[in-house]
């Protein structure tokens, strides 16, 4: 038994799977008191109200949720793919319990297979799409969006296709259905970059996916391509519109219709090498991502989006984001996600950026956020995952949460974190991670 006091509340470790928090406030069951929690056997056998809330108490909320990840796709400057077993090292660390993947699971399902039968505490559950669905190249030579990216993706030529795509990612462990659905537009007037499907393909890949039963996930950038999916049946949409900040009148036409935020994992390209050294400097990234990206962005003289011509609209369709995702965080649709796998953008500390992002220095906006990134999460994560999500902090349900502190940033580590019921050691996560780094392979997925 090995116990850590925060202030007033005690963690105590109880070997694997079992673990004990003494006076934490819980601000999902009353944000006034104070309780214990006990789990054995990676669940939660007990939840106690024990007495009235103190200002320095730290808060115990749920694991935090992923909702939009590529564990396939190269996050490092280099290109290089981390293998997915540090890759759920990484989550552990920083306190995520959840992660849904939108692209390319498959390629790395082995490798984080192997990981997770090794892991104690338990990697974060996993609601992968198998491989996501695309256009076909256009009369003008542009392909559908998805095909740059080192993954496989599925071409949809007419209606009916999508029956094959269904079948090929359920044998895969798929269990929703992830359409790609943008000219890679940013602003008005942008270049249009990537061919679409067409109207009667897209309507037809909504209607078969949910007759199936299988949840449909949807990739636009702007607010014309979200009204054309949501007038052919998608209500999940990967990103928040980027183009234009959506009036009351849109929100009204969009009824039902859920985003993710996906602010870090488009802020990278706009970034100063002053801001990338702030922002790689907070605790937890030498710890778990590669410090060749350090190396890196200290060589950066001036920001991509000066080099490929797209700072204006880039910096531009950050704020539209922020806005769009803000407005659907008022009406309780709001998802939160980063879109890591992008490069810049890492798995595990870049959700925790994107919750200051979203914040940007209010803290009225916290206690909110965090019920999205906890709680609203992973409903969402049931609903992808084809089963329901238990209600968290409640008995019998998963023992996976983080202590926090009652106010500060939201990218601050959390001061512990619980992860099926096992206290996760994070100078034991580092050491493992530096070990898998120190292979022949440095910690890569071999091309």
């Amino acid at each position: 038994m090995n116990e850590t006091r925060f202030g007033p509340t005690v963690l105590i470790d109880d070997g694997p799977g079992a673990s004990r928090v003494r006076n934490a406030a819980i601000p999902l069951l009353d944000p006034d008191a104070t309780f214990d929690v006990t789990a054995a056997e990676g669940r939660i056998t007990g939840v106690r109200q024990t007495g009235e809330r103190r200002a320095d108490t730290p808060e115990l909320w749920p694991g935090f949720v992923e909702t939009h990840a590529h564990l396939a796709l190269p996050a490092n400057w280099d290109d290089s793919v981390d293998d997915p077993r540090l890759i759920g090292l990484q989550y552990l660390y920083h306190g995520v319990t959840h992660v849904v993947d939108m692209f390319g699971f498959p390629l790395v399902k082995d490798l984080w297979d192997k990981g997770a039968a090794e892991a104690d505490p338990p990697y974060p559950a996993l609601a992968h799409c198998g491989y996501a669905a695309t256009s076909m190249r256009d009369a003008t030579g542009r392909n559908g969006h998805g095909v740059e990216f080192p993954a496989p993706v599925h071409m949809l030529g007419t209606a009916g296709d999508i029956e094959d795509v269904l079948r090929a990612n359920a044998r895969r462990g798929g269990t929703f259905l992830k359409i790609m659905f943008t000219d890679g537009t940013e602003q008005p007037g942008a270049q249009v970059r990537f061919s679409r499907l067409s109207e009667p393909i897209l309507a037809d890949a909504a209607a078969t996916s949910a007759a199936a039963g299988v949840p449909a996930v949807i990739d636009c950038n702007t607010r014309e391509e979200v009204l054309r999916a949501y007038d052919c049946g998608f209500r999940l949409f990967a990103h928040s519109v980027r183009d234009v900040v959506l009036s009351e009148g849109d929100w009204a036409a969009l009824d039902g219709a859920r985003f993710v935020s996906t602010l870090a994992g488009l802020r990278p390209m706009v970034m100063t090498r002053e801001e990338f050294l702030e922002e790689y400097g907070r605790p937890g990234f030498t710890e778990t991502q590669d410090e060749a990206n350090l190396d890196f962005v200290r060589g950066v003289e001036e920001p991509f989006g000066i080099s490929f011509g797209l700072q204006d609209t880039r910096t531009a369709a950050l704020e539209v984001m922020r806005a769009n995702a803000l407005a659907a965080l008022r009406r309780g649709v709001l998802l939160i996600g980063t879109d890591c796998g992008n490069t810049g953008a890492y798995h595990g500390y870049s959700l925790l950026s994107e919750l200051d992002l979203l914040a940007g220095g209010d803290p009225a906006l916290r206690e909110p956020l965090l019920k999205v990134a906890t709680e609203g999460g992973q409903r969402f994560f049931g609903e992808l995952a084809g089963g329901s999500a238990r209600s968290p902090m409640t008995e019998g349900g998963p023992a996976g949460y983080n202590l926090l502190r009652p106010a500060g940033p939201l990218s601050s580590l959390p001061l512990a974190s619980v992860a099926g019921g096992s206290v996760v050691d994070r100078a034991q996560i580092t050491r493992r991670i530096r070990a898998l780094r120190g292979e022949e392979t440095k910690g890569k997925v071999a091309p």
